[in-house]
Protein backbone atom coordinates (compact mmCIF):
# COMPACT_ATOMS: atom_id res chain seq x y z
CA UNK A 1 0.00 0.00 0.00
CA UNK A 2 0.77 3.62 -0.44
CA UNK A 3 0.08 6.02 2.48
CA UNK A 4 -0.43 9.82 0.98
CA UNK A 5 -0.57 12.75 3.44
CA UNK A 6 -2.05 16.49 2.78
CA UNK A 7 -2.02 19.34 4.71
CA UNK A 8 -5.69 21.19 4.67
CA UNK A 9 -6.28 24.49 5.87
CA UNK A 10 -9.91 25.63 6.38
CA UNK A 11 -11.33 22.61 8.77
CA UNK A 12 -12.75 24.17 11.87
CA UNK A 13 -14.50 21.08 13.45
CA UNK A 14 -15.72 17.63 12.96
CA UNK A 15 -18.19 17.79 10.15
CA UNK A 16 -15.35 19.61 8.01
CA UNK A 17 -12.85 16.54 9.17
CA UNK A 18 -15.93 13.90 8.01
CA UNK A 19 -16.82 15.45 4.94
CA UNK A 20 -12.84 15.16 3.74
CA UNK A 21 -13.21 11.37 4.91
CA UNK A 22 -16.15 10.54 2.99
CA UNK A 23 -15.01 12.19 -0.10
CA UNK A 24 -11.79 10.45 -0.14
CA UNK A 25 -13.19 7.01 0.81
CA UNK A 26 -15.90 7.92 -1.70
CA UNK A 27 -13.20 7.35 -4.40
CA UNK A 28 -11.82 4.53 -3.07
CA UNK A 29 -9.08 5.49 -0.20
CA UNK A 30 -8.36 3.50 2.92
CA UNK A 31 -7.38 3.92 6.11
CA UNK A 32 -8.38 7.75 5.92
CA UNK A 33 -7.49 9.47 8.61
CA UNK A 34 -8.28 13.81 9.16
CA UNK A 35 -7.57 15.93 12.22
CA UNK A 36 -9.04 18.93 11.73
CA UNK A 37 -6.98 20.70 14.30
CA UNK A 38 -3.99 20.02 13.02
CA UNK A 39 -4.65 19.89 9.23
CA UNK A 40 -3.63 16.60 8.59
CA UNK A 41 -5.02 13.98 6.24
CA UNK A 42 -3.63 10.73 5.69
CA UNK A 43 -4.74 7.98 3.76
CA UNK A 44 -3.80 4.86 1.78
CA UNK A 45 -3.66 5.78 -2.05
CA UNK A 46 -4.91 3.35 -4.62
CA UNK A 47 -2.72 2.36 -7.22
CA UNK A 48 -2.93 4.76 -10.44
CA UNK A 49 -5.06 7.39 -8.35
CA UNK A 50 -3.20 10.84 -9.15
CA UNK A 51 -2.65 12.74 -6.17
CA UNK A 52 -3.83 16.28 -8.06
CA UNK A 53 -7.56 14.58 -8.72
CA UNK A 54 -7.50 13.95 -5.55
CA UNK A 55 -6.57 17.39 -4.14
CA UNK A 56 -8.95 18.92 -6.55
CA UNK A 57 -11.76 16.82 -5.14
CA UNK A 58 -11.04 18.20 -1.63
CA UNK A 59 -10.47 22.03 -3.02
CA UNK A 60 -13.67 21.30 -4.24
CA UNK A 61 -14.86 21.42 -1.03
CA UNK A 62 -13.95 24.47 -0.31
CA UNK A 63 -10.81 24.05 1.98
CA UNK A 64 -7.23 24.62 0.60
CA UNK A 65 -4.51 21.89 0.24
CA UNK A 66 -1.36 23.73 1.01
CA UNK A 67 1.09 20.70 0.84
CA UNK A 68 0.97 17.40 -0.71
CA UNK A 69 3.47 14.63 -0.54
CA UNK A 70 3.39 12.42 -3.15
CA UNK A 71 2.23 8.92 -1.97
CA UNK A 72 5.48 6.74 -0.50
CA UNK A 73 5.62 3.04 0.13
CA UNK A 74 4.38 2.58 3.23
CA UNK A 75 7.33 0.05 5.61
CA UNK A 76 6.72 -2.08 8.67
CA UNK A 77 8.61 -1.35 11.44
CA UNK A 78 9.67 -5.02 12.68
Amino acid sequence: MQTAELLVEGMTCNNCAMGVRRRLEKQGMEEVDVNFATGEVRFQNIPNAPLAQIKDSIEDLGYIVVQADEPNVQKKNS
